[in-house]
């Protein structure tokens, strides 16, 4: 089984994986038109700042109409606001939560018992997921 379908693969692991397969393949040719280029330690007036390179928070820009929204006949079509127009949680939605560490969890209290219940029934679930068929 591959490391990256691995169920029980951690995800340090995954990543390690990824980051070690990236940086692999090495720095560029020396022939190359962007290796010659050599970096000027002066900034430059016209060069972007930090924040202007930050790509758009949503993944449409506002206006753009939204399929498969509006399921009330005789309603406008729904558009997409600025990104203002949102609350700032919804943008938080995909990122990871953040677990608990564990080594705050007292041995035998009931927080590590659940920990473990929950544990144990993913590694059953996987089993029975990706077991014999």
């Amino acid at each position: 089984m591959s490391l990256l379908v691995c169920p029980r693969a951690s995800l340090h692991r995954r990543l390690a994986f990824f980051f070690s397969r990236t940086l692999a393949i090495g720095p560029r040719q020396a022939g190359s038109a962007s290796a010659e280029k050599k970096p000027s330690t002066a900034k430059s007036a016209t060069s972007p700042s930090l924040e202007d390179l930050k790509p758009p928070i949503s993944s449409c820009p506002a206006g753009t109409v939204l399929s498969g929204l509006n399921y009330l006949k005789g309603q406008p079509p729904v558009l997409a606001m600025p990104d203002a127009d949102y609350p700032g949680w919804l943008w938080d939605l995909t990122n990871p939560k953040k677990r608990s560490v564990v080594e705050d969890v007292e041995p035998g209290s009931d927080a590590e018992k659940r920990r473990l219940r929950r544990e144990n029934r993913q590694l059953l679930r996987d089993k029975n997921k990706f077991g014999a068929r």
